[in-house]
């Protein structure tokens, strides 16, 4: 059984050890280094490669915005596990926008914390409850009849999006290449006037074309 590796970024020593100790409890995984600084997050990418990052990032901790940039920039196969207590929405949104699919907060359970490193094993997209609060209390000063702009093809590839499949998934469901996948998200994020996955996501959501 293949054990998928996974770095530790938490500035917090008793949270650091926390996290560090629910992951080594499951087999699935093992915690290959850790960080309490940005700066000793560059070195230990620069070091060695990781299955999953775990970080904290928070508007007043050792990791800010700039860290998901050097993650992947510097290790783009990388997946990206959020968690934070982070409560502002602005900034959850910030974080969310940079293209993060794995994102719970400190208050979830022992078998959430799995679930979403599970996720992230999987290349499926998760979010914790109360993430999912905020991203679906985000309110669309759209027309009820936005909807109608799109295509039957558009509409198709925006539930295969919130439904969490990848354009590779889709462009073979759909049995068209991937830059015609690319080319349609374009057009439908230019059609809604929105600007990152998540706000897509939400509103399928708030559209019906999928369920949580």
């Amino acid at each position: 059984m293949k054990q998928h590796s996974v770095l530790v970024c938490e500035s917090q020593y008793l949270s650091r050890e926390g996290i560090k100790s629910i992951i080594g409890k499951n087999p699935f995984y093992k915690v290959d280094a850790e960080a309490s600084t940005q700066e000793e997050l560059e070195v230990k990418l620069n070091r060695g490669s990781y299955d999953i990052v775990t970080i904290d990032i928070s508007q007043d901790g050792r990791f800010g915005l700039e860290a998901i940039s050097l993650i992947q920039e510097l290790s783009p196969a990388t997946h990206i596990l959020i968690i934070s207590n982070e409560n502002e929405k602005r900034h959850i949104f910030e974080v969310l926008g940079r293209g993060i699919n794995h994102y719970i907060t400190k208050y979830c359970r022992e078998d959430e914390i799995y679930a979403a490193l599970d996720a992230c094993r999987k290349d499926e997209k998760y979010y914790c409850s109360k993430i999912l609060d905020i991203i679906i209390s985000k309110t669309f000063t759209k027309k009820e009849d936005d909807i109608k702009e799109l295509t039957g093809r558009e509409l198709e590839i925006v539930t295969l999006i919130a439904q969490g499949k990848m354009a590779k998934e889709i462009s073979l469901l759909l049995n068209v290449s991937i830059h015609t996948i690319y080319t349609h998200r374009k057009n439908i994020m230019k059609k809604l006037k929105i600007s990152s996955p998540v706000e897509l996501i939400t509103f399928a959501i708030n559209k019906g074309l999928v369920s949580l």
